[in-house]
């Protein structure tokens, strides 16, 4: 077995004086093409569906490539909207909307080429031909960002690896998704007065509640969607002789989608609530909302909230 082993490296050794270096199967990276990209070193703000002159993202980059940034020409950015709203009816195709060249960029503290640019809203509306009327909150925009280098290659986000991308230490910027955020601000304790409440439990018998005191309070960490803290139903019922009370709990919820108010979710006695068509609305003075729940077993009821503190409700609609 010794003698074989022998035999078998004495083969090897004169293969390799026969064949002279051998050829490897992956190139060394001095021979590799370099590459470019941007490295990601900040990114601020939001996209608010209310405040759209207003709203922008801020971003600070750094270039990078074999000649610490020189070889790179230009640093285009392209845009797109997502609709999630409607299966994509409303999404539009990607369009350039912006050119930063290599006569932009400027030398940051830590020596590197770099730029600080901002992506407004209204720039990226107006590129895209549609105004706030085409978008809805929860879409979003989606930036595509390509370097071209002075001997005319392209990179970006198709022929990146992702490891560049994702990875913190390289934070390359290809891509980025801002989202169209409605902030919502609800809660807070209200009086409600509860009117033309009925329940097959008690045919042709209209409740009238009023006074009712509660609170509306955000579900976990979502910032849009709200119960009541003690009831859902108001106390309603009370005056029927029974409780029918919801715990918030187990009870439905309402959410705030750009406002856009829905119920969804079932009570304890698994019935399913919602909002009735049309029925939101918000008085002239803005201090009353207005709704009628309704739910599977029948029961229904229209009712009047007021924030305690004479805060006023935004134009909230269904």
């Amino acid at each position: 077995m010794k003698n074989l082993k022998k035999s078998f490296i004495a083969l090897i050794a004169a293969f390799a004086v026969s064949c002279g270096d051998p050829e490897l199967p992956v190139e060394l990276f001095p021979e590799m093409e370099y590459g470019a990209f941007a490295r990601k070193l900040s990114q601020d703000g939001t996209y608010n569906y209310y405040e759209i002159p207003t709203s922008q993202i801020d971003l600070s980059v750094e270039y990078y490539d074999a000649n610490n940034g020189n070889n790179i020409a230009s640093y285009a950015i392209e845009v797109e909207y997502i609709d999630n709203a409607t299966d994509g009816a409303k999404s539009k195709d990607k369009v350039l909307m912006r050119t930063i060249n290599a006569s932009e960029f400027s030398t940051n503290a830590n020596g590197f080429l770099s730029s600080d640019f901002s992506l407004t809203f209204n720039d990226a509306l107006s590129t895209l031909g549609i105004t706030s009327a085409d978008i809805d909150g929860g879409s979003y925009f989606r930036f595509w960002f390509t370097i071209t280098m002075n001997d005319g290659r392209k990179f970006d986000y198709n022929n990146t690896g992702p490891n560049m991308m994702s990875s913190s230490a390289f934070a390359a910027l290809f891509r980025l998704n801002v989202y169209i955020v409605c902030p919502s601000s609800l809660e807070g304790a209200v009086t409600a007065n509860t009117y033309d409440a009925e329940s097959p439990d008690h045919p042709g018998t209209v409740f009238t509640v009023s006074g009712v005191k509660d609170e509306l309070v955000k579900v976990g960490s979502a910032d849009n969607i709200y119960t009541m803290k003690t009831d859902v139903a108001l106390g309603c019922w009370g005056p029927s002789g029974f409780n029918y009370s919801i715990p918030a709990a187990t009870g439905p919820q309402f959410t705030d989608a750009c406002n856009v108010l829905s119920a969804s979710g079932s009570d304890e006695y698994s019935e399913e609530w919602s909002l009735a068509a049309g029925s939101v609305s918000v008085s002239g003075d803005s201090k009353t909302l207005t709704y009628t729940w309704n739910n599977t077993y029948g029961e229904f009821g229209t009712v009047d909230l007021t924030y305690d503190d004479g805060s006023l409700w935004p134009a909230l609609t269904n």
